[in-house]
């Protein structure tokens, strides 16, 4: 018997190659990897693809786990001098 999602792993698998030019499969077929030009520099973009063991809807917010935000706290939020200050020295070490 074939592992869950074998055939929909291949299916999608197949139409990232197709997609992608100059895709190919590493690591003995586990993972794809898609060759992108950025800022004139090649970097590999890798794609593994796993079934879930659990169905979701999809954009569903009860999906999304408790923690995954963290609480914006209560309070001033109001920039003080020293923080502006700061922001521009950062700003100009930059050389923004």
């Amino acid at each position: 018997m074939a592992a869950r999602g074998s055939e929909s792993k291949s299916i999608i698998t197949k139409k990232i190659l197709e997609t992608f030019e100059g895709s190919f499969l590493n690591d003995g077929g586990k993972e794809i990897r898609i060759p992108m030009n950025e800022g004139g520099e090649v970097v590999q973009i890798k794609v593994t693809l796993t079934a879930a063991k659990i169905n979701v809807e999809g954009g569903n917010p009860s999906s999304t786990p408790q923690n995954a935000v963290a609480a914006i706290p209560e309070g001033d939020r109001t920039i003080t001098e020293a923080e502006k200050k700061e922001v521009t020295d950062l700003i100009e070490k930059l050389g923004l």
